[in-house]
């Protein structure tokens, strides 16, 4: 049922797989073993092609993987190139939580920030072991529960008789120098010292604290310091693996040990088998598994006295998880789904090693023989295909439409949110799935895969189900909410400038009316000598100032007068040059009165202009007057000698005058005529107006 993995120089070849997931494998047996085993099944059983990647040898190479850091095994930074926006790991399995700080500063990157998933199902943890051969013998012939710490104390018990020596340990083969180890540790042993108060523990040299230890390889607990013999042998490697930890619980707990760093990996794995000790291990790892080690209980973990370095308490147990790139849902949601469920028990993964490390075979040798024999538990870890992750939806894989439910869960599979939907959380009889909903009115949605649809903006609407996107507001209407599924039409008479108004105060009257309200809108059709261009309003009329600029401005015509106090009533003017338009009151040549009939008392018209009346002129004009007035008397009589005797004074001076109005009204009339008299005529007839000016009056002309 399970072949081999497909490496990635097959990924081109496998044409039913599209999808390929990034696995980056830990390079210890736990990192190993749960890598091809989460692979296969991803591969073979959700369909995915997987590219093993990596290895690494640390956690912290899977964390900087997941988070799309393209060398994650490098020592620098920059080489790590962290700064890739594409991510090509996707998973990494067993990863141990006990770096969070380097988790913190990968979680300020937000477009690439990892994610860890559910526990593996067991914990790591490191612990002081004995092997089970001698935990069993001493119980069974003592009764004493080598197990526990307190079978340890010197006080009460003699656990040195149950272990070997340390004479029996060929130290400058198997085991390094103290002075090559943590045990020399200045900070190491200085805080061992201020926990303890055991000055004889530690030596000083050179100014630095380091471990005191007489035959250059062995550091030994209170205990038994003066009768060696006592001792009981504690095997660690590396470094030295907690020998401070050790040295403190020890000492704490009155435990006649003696310490000891194995040379290399090779001894520290031999020296438990060669000798019967004690010795520091973790879990899960195969190194000893076959001897089934036997952890020994020390008090609970006490997290304020391990920050504090006090370290007598057992070391706290690190969580193992699986962690996956920030992508990965809305990549493979099934495949998350299935890391979610997939817990394996302590058990589980000790066989799988055990099994590897007694036969020797490949990781997916032992990982498939182990599949094969446990399908009831695997089976358990695989998504239903019908439990659809956020983002996501039933669709009915025959017609490839939309299903609202899965009443009928056969023939149905999620895929992510089309455009125009958005992804709606069901509840029904079997749990919790997402249901791909159409986008309501007033709401679009562009982007697949959303969790809600957006409201159109101010200016836009939407009247149908399922948009993805929305529309603008056509001419005459706008809308100043969000998430609407009509416009608001502007009043009678208005309209707007544009598509997507988003406020009343866009609306406007339309060419050839103007709006009258002080507050709101009401648009009157515009008189004849008026000009009123759209968006036209009586108060930028009045001011001769527009908002939107001139182009926007209400004028008066040329040959058009209107008053300041009645700026709607128009009045046709009688020649055209008096009245120049623009804003109400609006005269040419300093002339006033309605419409622009006349000069200002105390002003004559001249030259085009009312100018100031002058006392010459003045005197000239009665001159004039009283001149004509006798020249009439004159004719009169002249020219009617023959009844003249029979005229009184009173008659005769009285047709005098009248034939003088008579010939000012003529002459003042001539010199209106829209005639372009000569320089010389204008200053002439300009003497005979007053008549003309006395008896005009203006007539309104019409007001809509």
């Amino acid at each position: 049922m399970f072949g081999q993995r497909n490496g990635a120089s097959s990924i081109e070849e496998s044409g039913d797989m599209a999808e390929i997931m990034g696995l980056f494998v830990g390079n210890w047996p736990g990192g190993l073993a749960t890598s091809s085993l989460a692979g296969i099944l991803i591969q073979e059983m959700l369909g995915y092609n997987v590219s093993y990647n990596g290895p690494g040898g640390s956690t912290t190479h899977g964390m900087y993987a997941i988070s799309g850091c393209r060398n994650p095994t490098a020592t620098t930074a920059e080489e790590r190139g962290c700064d890739a926006k594409v991510t090509y790991n996707h998973i990494t399995m067993e990863m141990w939580e006990a770096y969070p700080s380097l988790w913190a500063d990968l979680q300020k990157n937000k477009a690439m920030a990892p994610k860890a998933l559910t526990s593996m199902g067991y914990d790591g943890k490191t612990s002081t072991y004995l092997l089970k051969s001698v935990q069993e013998s001493v119980a069974e012939s003592e009764g004493l529960p080598l197990e526990f710490y307190t079978s340890y104390n010197a006080n009460w018990w003699k656990p040195w008789l149950y272990f070997d020596n340390t004479s029996s340990v060929n130290a400058t083969r198997f085991l390094k120098k103290c002075s090559e180890t943590q045990i020399f540790s200045d900070s190491l042993m200085r805080n061992y010292l201020a926990q303890t108060g055991d000055s004889a523990g530690v030596q000083i040299i050179d100014g630095a604290v380091v471990g005191s230890c007489p035959d250059e390889y062995f550091w030994r607990a209170p205990s038994c310091r003066n009768e060696t013999f006592k001792c009981v042998i504690f095997f660690t490697g590396g470094a030295g693996w907690s020998v401070h930890l050790i040295m403190q619980q020890a000492t704490a707990w009155n435990m006649p040990i003696a310490m000891a760093i194995a040379n290399t990996w090779g001894d520290f794995a031999a020296m438990p088998v060669a000798h019967r000790s004690l010795f520091y291990w973790w879990e899960p790892d195969p190194t000893f598994l076959e001897l089934a080690p036997v952890e020994v209980i020390f008090p609970p973990h006490d997290r304020v006295g391990h920050a504090n370095g006090d370290l007598k308490t057992a070391p706290s147990t690190i969580r193992l998880t699986k962690g996956v790139s920030k992508d990965l849902l809305s990549l493979a949601p099934r495949v998350e789904n299935f890391l979610v469920n997939m817990e394996i028990s302590m058990a589980m993964i000790n066989a799988i090693m055990l099994d590897q490390k007694n036969t020797g075979d490949s990781w997916d040798d032992v990982t498939c023989r182990w599949l094969q024999g446990n399908k009831a538990t695997w089976e358990s870890w695989l998504p239903d295909d019908t439990t659809c992750f956020a983002g996501f939806g039933l669709v009915d894989i025959e017609s490839g439409e939309l299903a609202m439910d899965r009443t009928v869960r056969e023939g149905k599979r999620c895929q992510a949110c089309p455009s125009g939907t958005f992804s709606e959380r069901l509840v029904d009889s079997i749990g919790v799935t997402y249901i791909c909903s159409a986008c309501p009115l007033g709401t679009s949605q562009a982007s697949g895969a959303s969790l809600k649809c957006e409201p159109c903006d101010k200016g836009t609407y939407q009247d149908e189900l399922g948009s993805q996107s929305c529309k603008r507001c056509p001419l005459g209407t706008y809308q100043d909410q969000e998430g609407q599924a009509q416009c608001i039409a502007c009043p009678d008479g208005s309209s707007t400038l544009g598509l997507g108004s988003v406020a009343f105060t866009d609306c406007g009257c339309v060419e050839g009316r103007i709006d009258v309200a002080p507050a709101g809108l009401t648009c009157e059709v515009c008189s004849v000598g008026l000009t009123c261009p759209a968006m036209g309003t009586l108060e930028s009329y009045e001011t001769g100032v527009h908002p939107l600029g001139t182009k926007y401005l209400p004028i008066v015509d040329a040959g058009y007068y209107t008053t300041a106090a009645e700026p709607l009533k128009v009045y046709k003017c009688g020649k055209t040059w008096h009245c120049p338009g623009g804003v109400p009151d609006s005269c040419a040549g300093g002339r006033a009165g309605v419409p622009c009939a006349e000069c200002p008392q105390g002003k004559t018209w001249s030259e085009g202009q009312c100018m100031e009346c002058e006392a010459w002129r003045q005197i000239l004009w009665g001159i004039s007057v009283v001149g004509v007035f006798l020249f009439l008397t004159a004719s009169y009589y002249l020219m009617t000698s023959k009844v003249t005797a029979k005229a009184s004074v009173l008659f005769t001076t009285t047709c005098a005058f009248g034939m003088l109005v008579s010939l000012l009204q003529s002459v003042g009339i001539i010199g209106m005529m829209t005639v372009e008299w000569p320089v010389d005529l204008k200053g002439f007839f300009s003497y005979f107006q007053a008549t003309q000016i006395l008896l005009w009056s203006g007539v309104p002309l019409h007001h809509g």
